[in-house]
């Protein structure tokens, strides 16, 4: 037979495991991992500095620490903007004319009548035209310098030299690129009543009327050039 405090010691123990079962349940389930991703949440600091993409849309942003720089635009963008001129955009005026005793000259432009900037270069074409509109037989044109014609409107007869022609001139829409055409004039010489012009690289043609009288059978005519040469 058991002694009564044996007994009463067993039951003590026994309620005691009963009393701590469920705190050791609670610290078992305690050290299991969370059943959500990511584990337990974290606090974010929104006012600090990030990249876009954050959760606070009124947080400063991050700036590249380089200092912006200017970029240099190609310089070949103005000039690859235009074209060759064409016959339907142009149009020939008479912009000048000058005088030195017999010696005369007179200044013609090409005018751009189109919406676009286009380019000429070189020499013109000239034919020069009787009252019936026939080419003045044996005159010979002389490309030269524009100094030299102007030479020999300042300070008479002097020996004309051929030039190469200039760059090209680009005319901006109501803009012109002018040329001059100088010559001996005298009594007793070939009359003319206009003159034909062609432009650099063109087959259309453009009268003027000029009535002139050629002596020495030359005429000189200079290289396209524009007011901002």
């Amino acid at each position: 037979m058991t002694p009564p405090l044996s007994r009463f010691l067993s039951i003590a123990l026994v309620g005691g495991l009963l009393v701590a079962l469920p705190y050791t349940e609670g610290c078992a389930h305690s050290s299991r991992p969370s059943s959500l991703q990511g584990g337990a949440p974290i606090l974010l600091n929104e006012d600090a500095p990030h990249g876009r993409g954050g959760t606070n849309p009124n947080a400063p942003y991050m700036v590249a620490a380089a200092d912006p720089q200017l970029v240099k635009r190609s310089g070949a963008t103005a000039s690859n903007a235009a074209n060759p001129c064409e016959s339907k955009d142009l149009a020939v005026t008479e912009i000048a004319a000058a005088v030195n005793e017999n010696y005369r000259a007179v200044k013609l432009a090409f005018d751009n009548e189109g919406l676009a900037p286009c380019y000429l270069g070189g020499y013109p074409s000239i034919s020069l035209l009787d009252k019936t509109g026939t080419p003045v037989a044996n005159l010979v044109i002389d490309r030269v310098t524009t100094s030299s014609l102007s030479a020999r409107l300042s300070q008479g007869q002097v020996q004309t030299t051929a030039a190469k022609p200039d760059a090209q001139v680009t005319i901006a829409p109501k803009g012109e690129a002018w040329f001059q055409v100088g010559w001996t004039t005298g009594q007793d010489c070939p009359v003319v009543s206009r003159i034909s012009v062609t432009a650099p690289g063109s087959t259309e043609s453009f009268t003027v009327n000029h009535p002139l009288s050629v002596c020495e059978g030359h005429v000189q005519i200079t290289t396209l050039h524009s007011d901002n040469d």
